[in-house]
């Protein structure tokens, strides 16, 4: 599975996946089979990135390497939502009578995503030379800073203004913690990604700064699309198949290709080029010069 396939195959499935949202989005369909299918392909979609990733990890050498540690948990992560979305879909389609499962197994595969992930930002920066930002005390400060803010105003937004207060929480454990947990986690995870990439920029090598921005974006893609489906679900205005899933096509799309493009072997072309012998050079040869005759002196 070379470089170039896994990169055309991510680029072609999103182009694919973007153009019919919008035909469904913008004709108004609502709880309908298109509304989905269409969330049975974004589940489908993650699970082909992830099997991507995995098979990237594995030319780094598996967990022996850390950059092969980093794209390993990315891809596991990218893994378990996948799973957890193909979960959901079948819930839909089987019982779509019903609003939720009777257990929070889903949830729980679908959560597992969140500290898969973080683990895989830790390692991706240990082996690119971010982790001397996690050494700095104004790094880590200023992580817990960032952290706070983003936990706070999605406190806000999600509690007060989408669930009424304080008031929601009377509800069980369990149903609130994975309504807001999502939120909360990946506002953790993003920031993360931000300060330690951001604090350490200078240190990464040319090879790495593109995979890592396009990565980044993902993870904070991954919190606006938590963000905006944990509000709009919390006033009853979310259906299948809104702006909120193409939030989430957009994230994982945006992770797999940045762990796709961490592939340590170059592109097809490259290497059909580079493996092409040059041309031999003609070197002109000097032909020998015939000796001078000494010329007699005049008397």
């Amino acid at each position: 599975m070379n470089k170039k396939f896994k990169l055309v195959t991510i680029v072609a499935i999103t182009a694919f996946m973007v153009i019919t949202w919008a035909l469904i989005f913008f004709s108004h369909t609502v709880a309908k089979n298109p509304n989905y299918y269409w969330q049975i392909a974004m589940g489908l979609s993650g699970l082909v990135f992830s099997i991507f990733g995995i098979a990237t990890a594995a030319k780094w050498n598996w967990l022996k390497s850390g950059v092969g540690r980093g794209v390993f948990f990315i891809s596991l992560g990218l893994l378990a939502w996948s799973i957890g979305q193909l979960g959901w879909s079948y819930f839909l389609i089987a019982s779509p009578e019903d609003e939720s499962p009777g257990s929070h197994l889903l949830d729980i595969i679908d959560f597992a995503a969140i500290p898969l992930w973080f683990i895989g930002i830790i390692m991706l920066s240990k082996a690119t030379g971010a982790r001397y930002a996690l050494k700095k005390r104004s790094g880590q400060l200023f992580i817990v800073f960032v952290s706070l803010i983003m936990i706070a105003i999605s406190y806000y937004f999600l509690v007060v203004e989408a669930r009424g207060g304080t008031a929601y929480f009377d509800q069980p454990f369990w149903k609130a913690f994975f309504d807001l947990g999502y939120s909360v986690g990946d506002a953790i995870l993003a920031t993360i990604a931000i300060v330690v990439f951001a604090l350490s920029w200078k240190l990464l090598g040319g090879r790495f700064k593109v995979p890592i921005t396009v990565i980044l974006l993902g993870f904070v893609l991954l919190y606006f699309a938590d963000f905006v489906f944990s509000f709009r679900d919390g006033r009853g205005e979310y259906f299948n198949g809104d702006i909120t899933d193409l939030l989430y096509m957009l994230t994982i799309a945006a992770i797999g290709l940045g762990v796709a493009m961490l592939d340590p072997s170059p592109l097809r072309k490259a290497t059909k080029l580079a493996n092409v012998a040059p041309a031999p050079q003609i070197t002109p040869v000097l032909q020998p010069q015939e000796p001078t005759q000494p010329q007699e002196p005049q008397q």
